[in-house]
């Protein structure tokens, strides 16, 4: 497997918020585990520069330092790298298990998985910003350790537990489980039945193309004069009720019917769990 480059990303340039201009520079990332790597399997890299990045081991990132929009060869630059065949072909992945070429990539918050001198895996919290990712051998992700990570209870910098591990995190982290290694889930939820409850997925987002037809809402938390609802009949999201945007060809009219074409990669969040199957695909 060679050192191709999967992705192209350009930073820099004019702040959207004004400030001092910074050079264009264009982050090239290459890579020999990628066809073995689950979270390329859905456009996404551990290596795209994000605030949250936890990194990754195995990409190998490229630095072109390039030139500020007062320069000449600014264009060019700026040109030359988004004709590049790999240009934004790949985003960085929602916190979620992974799987690279025989390794985890456990990238939860407020535990860490480190490997001891004598090969055993021990569970211990992380420091206060530390938000690297566990890399662990899929042979060493067995049943007890899964267990210890479902009944680990992270403590607060003041004191006191952090409810949110047990609450949102350890139900996620098995519903990622049983996504993306769904043979380790069954064996886990085999040795350990308790923690085989029904998942929830109300509140997750999907590709809207992969879920059962059924009722498609919109709420605003802020703004319920926003709110509205659409129906999905496998093909198209047809206007039911609530706020539409309006447009422009006359002022003053009633929506009668209103009938929404998506895309392959259209997501929406779900909203009640009988609109999830076997064939849906999660992108959080």
């Amino acid at each position: 497997m060679s050192n191709d480059v999967i992705n192209v990303g350009l930073y820099g340039g004019k702040g959207i918020f004004g400030g001092k201009e910074t050079p264009l520079e264009a982050s090239v990332i290459s890579c020999d585990k990628y066809e073995s790597c689950s979270y390329y399997e859905n456009n996404q890299c551990l290596a795209v520069r994000s605030i949250s990045s936890a990194g990754c081991k195995y990409g190998k990132v490229n630095t072109v330092r390039g030139y500020t929009s007062r320069a000449k060869k600014y264009s060019q630059f700026k040109r030359e790298w988004q004709n590049h065949e790999q240009y934004n072909k790949l985003s960085y992945p929602p916190q979620k298990i992974g799987v690279i070429d025989g390794v985890i990539v456990f990238p939860y918050p407020f535990i860490k998985i480190e490997k001891q001198e004598n090969g055993k895996h021990s569970i211990q919290q992380p420091g206060l910003f530390n938000n690297s990712a566990s890399f662990i051998e899929i042979e060493k992700f067995n049943t007890d350790l899964i267990y210890r990570i479902c009944s680990y209870r992270p403590q607060a910098l003041m004191g006191g537990e952090i409810a949110s591990y047990q609450k949102e995190k350890v139900p996620l982290f098995l519903s990622h489980l049983r996504e993306v290694l769904p043979e380790i889930y069954e064996k886990f939820i085999a040795a350990y039945p308790k923690f085989g409850r029904k998942i929830d997925y109300v509140g997750r987002k999907a590709l809207l193309k992969t879920i059962k037809p059924s009722l498609i809402e919109y709420r605003s938390r802020d703004y319920p004069n926003l709110n509205n609802d659409w129906y999905w009949d496998g093909e198209c999201l047809n206007y039911k009720w609530g706020y539409v945007s309006s447009v422009s060809v006359i002022n003053d009219y009633e929506v009668v019917e209103f009938k929404l074409k998506p895309s392959e990669q259209t997501t929406v969040k779900i909203s009640s769990n009988e609109q999830v199957t076997e064939q849906t695909i999660f992108v959080d």
